[in-house]
């Protein structure tokens, strides 16, 4: 098995996940047809390597920050437009949840950098966040058709399994940079955005998995296109030597 789906498919059990055999055999055969290039050696090894200079190191986090702040508006937009309530209810606690992560990345900048950065540069950064939270609800939006809202959770799914990826890449490195005293705060944002990216691979999958029932084809299709989309994607990215999340 590949090894990204073989990660993925661990994660989700060691998460207490019910088989998902439709998903997971989907990812396999995807993963199989186009190999992702964060699964593969020379992709981590490249990440270490420049991550050992801290400029660029802290200006990873705060593109981090901006992908997870767009991330969450076009999540915020895809809830208001999902016609199945148990999809928009997912989705919006999703972009609720990455408005929160664009907020920890420009913690993480703070703490693993405490000299790089002032109070007002943080509060500045802070913005890169929309801000959304538990209290706010999307506006309605035109009702979008349920094989564009099953494409899209195919695509949020492979994304987040890359940001996972990402975020075990960064854990080791960002220790290394950041002063010791801080290292048990920055860990416990670690752990919790990877718990984040784990369980938002979960919701999907269910969601991937209960559709399967009915569009088995469609899915296995789609998961293999956009797969291949997101891996050249991730290539053009390398050698502009940004290593964002999803």
């Amino acid at each position: 098995m590949n090894t990204v789906a073989e990660l993925t498919i661990r994660a989700l059990a060691e998460s207490g996940v019910e088989r998902l055999d439709g998903y997971s055999s989907s990812l396999s055969e995807a993963c199989e047809a186009t190999p992702p290039p964060y699964g593969m050696a020379w992709y981590g090894e490249k990440y270490r390597e420049i991550a050992c200079d801290p400029s660029w190191l802290a200006n990873s986090l705060i593109a981090n920050a901006a992908k997870e702040g767009e991330g969450s508006q076009k999540l915020w937009a895809l809830a208001g437009r999902a016609t199945q309530p148990e999809v928009s209810k997912q989705v919006r606690l999703h972009a609720i949840d990455e408005a929160r992560h664009a907020r920890l990345y420009i913690s993480m900048l703070g703490i693993a950098f405490p000299e790089a950065v002032d109070k007002e540069i943080i509060a500045e950064l802070n913005k890169l966040s929309p801000g959304y939270t538990s209290d706010d609800e999307p506006d309605r939006l035109p009702a979008a058709a349920e094989a564009q809202v099953l494409d899209e959770l195919i695509q949020m799914n492979i994304g987040e399994i890359r940001t996972r990826i990402h975020q075990l890449l960064l854990r080791p490195v960002i220790m290394v940079h950041c002063p010791p005293e801080s290292r048990s705060k920055l860990q416990r944002i670690l752990d919790s955005l990877l718990g984040d990216e784990t369980r938002h691979i979960e919701y999907t999958a269910r969601l991937i998995e209960k559709a399967m029932a009915e569009e088995s084809a469609f899915v296995r299709h789609t998961m293999r296109k956009r797969l291949d989309e997101f891996n050249q994607i991730t290539l053009d990215e390398v050698g502009e030597l940004s290593f964002e999340g999803a």
